[in-house]
Parts: structure tokens; sequence; C-alpha cells
């Protein structure tokens, strides 16, 4: 998967680059209008290359936020997955009569349910 990504960014690296080269010698110029500035006169492979930089920078930073909310997510998983996996073990480890006495539906709550004033003193 690496390998694709790298060629894929190697590719996008060279069109820019050969855009840029092809459009050199006509002495492309175009006026930039931003909200805070303006220029006029400016070679069009700076727009391009800008641009470039731009989309580059951008894209990075989704890559990080989005790498990050999976880092945090794996993390609470792997979480969840090691206390399940207690959890599983502590069951695992139970005596059979006590498991088969849960299963059904017998517990200590018999014993709890004789009242102190029911007439039996030792």
């Amino acid at each position: 998967m690496w390998v694709i990504r790298a060629i894929l960014i190697a590719l996008v690296v060279v069109a820019v680059v050969a855009f840029a080269f092809y459009n050199v010698g006509t002495d492309q110029r175009v006026a930039i209008n931003l909200i805070w500035a303006k220029y006029v006169d400016v070679p069009l492979t700076v727009v391009v290359f800008w641009s470039f930089v731009a989309g580059v920078a951008v894209s990075l930073f989704m890559f990080i936020t989005v790498y990050l909310r999976q880092v945090l997510d794996l993390r609470s998983a792997r979480r969840r997955i090691r206390g399940l996996e207690q959890e599983l073990t502590v069951l695992r480890n139970r005596p059979i009569e006590e498991s088969a006495d849960l299963l059904k539906g017998k517990d200590n709550t018999e014993a709890d349910l004789k009242s102190p004033f029911s007439g039996d003193q030792v």
C-alpha cells in the first residue's frame, strides 16, 4: 500500500514540475486578489506552486486529524477488549457447580430471604 502511495505522490510532483516547466517560457502572468492583499503581474508558475503547497498543507492537516481520531478509537477498543478478556477469564475459572447454580437461577439470595424474625433461633 505504501508503494502505491509513494508512486502517486511522485507522479503528482512530476506533473506539477512539468506543468511549471512548460509554462515558464510563455511568460504568462496573472493578477491575484486575496482578501487581505492584491498582487499584480505574478508568474503563473508561482501561483501553481503555492496552490500545490497549500493543497499539501491542507491534506496533511486532514490526515493528521483522521489519524489521531483512529489512534484514539483503537486505544479505547483495545482497552475494552482487555477488560472483556479479563471478564471472560474470571468466568472461565469459576467452579462448575457455582456456574450450574447460576444457570439454574439459584444464587445466594435464598440465604438472604430468611428473615431474622421467622422464629428460627439458634
